[in-house]
């Protein structure tokens, strides 16, 4: 069995007698219960702002770009160096090789202010990232399609690098699916026409519909939760009339992923550094400072760790100066009048030791009778 944690916290009554200073724990008690309360209040404060999410719209632009190293000399080099009278060969012997890089930062707010922005890095706002090559397999039998999954608690960088080996220009297909939180879907064109939504998150969606019955007062006069379908919805939800709690399912054929964002970009090995000409500038959602510091603080469980260890010394001190209590009152009735503190304590031994021989009575004659 498990040992039950001491719990206990308060002073032995009439300790005040002896001890004054134990009145000032008392009032840091009544004033920790009070304290105790309002955090709890607070912390629900916190969870319920959790559960309506406030969102920073900002830009996050993306560069592409790639190095090349240890590649052939150009034929107009190769020409020079045939005219020099001493030609040497300087290559290292490494093989010809090229890094593409995809990097991202998110840009300044358009209005300047001095509040913390929230800083989130590239590989953040992606869920995976596929970078596929235009390349002969039979040369290149490592393959040709690269592929990145974000994984649970896997820290985040700030850009990818993806280096192979390879001599000649390579056209690159990078397919970046990006990361909602909460999820987004792309409303098929019936629905989307119908709610003027193109992307958008499931309960928003609900909720647009729920306008949209509003709005057109689409609701059955006696059953409220009977919704009369328009020519719209009965050519989404090819049904007269439907429950408003089915309409959650239902909407679910009307529903498909976000489109991933598309770069084509052509790796030059002509060139130690090359970068496309364009950037590319994609919306983001961001929480704000604020809501990352108040997942933070709820999601931390150190402080209450340290708490919890301080409860327990608490808890050991005043098991501590009630056990000394009770010696106290026992060394203090010896001293006033020995001889009848003795013949008391005698007496009630006397009693325990008659209880105890009576339960071991009651105990072997039940065994006998089994």
């Amino acid at each position: 069995f498990r040992k039950k944690r001491p719990t206990d916290r308060n002073m032995p009554p009439k300790i005040e007698a002896f001890v004054p200073e134990s009145k000032l724990y008392t009032e840091l008690n009544e004033f920790e219960k009070k304290l105790d309360a309002t955090i709890m209040r607070k912390r629900l404060d916190v969870q319920e702002a959790l559960g309506k999410p406030t969102k920073v719209k900002r830009t996050l632009r993306i560069f592409v770009s790639n190095t090349s190293s240890d590649q052939q000399a150009t034929q107009q080099q190769q020409q020079q160096n045939n005219e020099e009278e001493n030609n040497f060969d300087f290559n290292n012997g490494n093989p010809p090789s090229w890094t593409l890089k995809i990097e991202g930062r998110l840009l300044d707010p358009p209005i300047p202010t001095k509040k913390a922005q929230p800083v989130q890095k590239f590989t953040s706002f992606f869920r995976s990232i596929c970078i596929e090559l235009d390349r002969d397999p039979k040369l290149y039998p490592e393959g040709n399609t690269i592929e990145w999954h974000k994984q649970a608690n896997s820290p985040e960088h700030d850009g990818v690098e993806v280096s192979r080996r390879g001599d000649v220009n390579v056209k690159a297909r990078i397919i970046l699916e990006p990361e909602y939180m909460p999820q987004k879907f792309k409303l098929d064109a019936p629905l989307s026409e119908m709610l003027d939504m193109k992307l958008e998150t499931k309960p928003h969606i609900v909720m647009g519909i729920w306008n949209y019955i509003k709005h057109n007062k689409l609701q059955d006069a006696e059953d409220k939760r009977i919704i009369r379908c328009d020519q719209r919805m009965q050519e989404l939800f090819n049904a007269p009339q439907v429950h408003f709690s089915h309409i959650p399912e239902l909407i679910n054929s009307h529903l498909a992923r976000p489109d991933p964002i598309v770069i084509n970009y052509t790796i030059r090995v002509d060139k130690e550094f090359h970068q496309s000409p364009q950037a590319y500038d994609i919306d983001v959602d961001l929480d704000s400072v604020v809501r990352q510091k108040m997942m933070n603080t709820v999601a931390s469980t150190q402080l209450q760790k340290e708490i919890m260890g301080l409860d327990d010394k608490i808890v050991q001190c005043v098991q501590s100066i009630n056990n000394s209590k009770i010696k106290r009152d026992f060394l203090m009735q010896f001293a006033q009048n020995p001889v009848e503190f003795i013949n008391k304590w005698i007496a009630s031994q006397a009693r325990d030791l008659e209880v105890n021989e009576g339960k071991f009575s009651v105990y072997k004659s039940f065994q006998k009778t089994k």
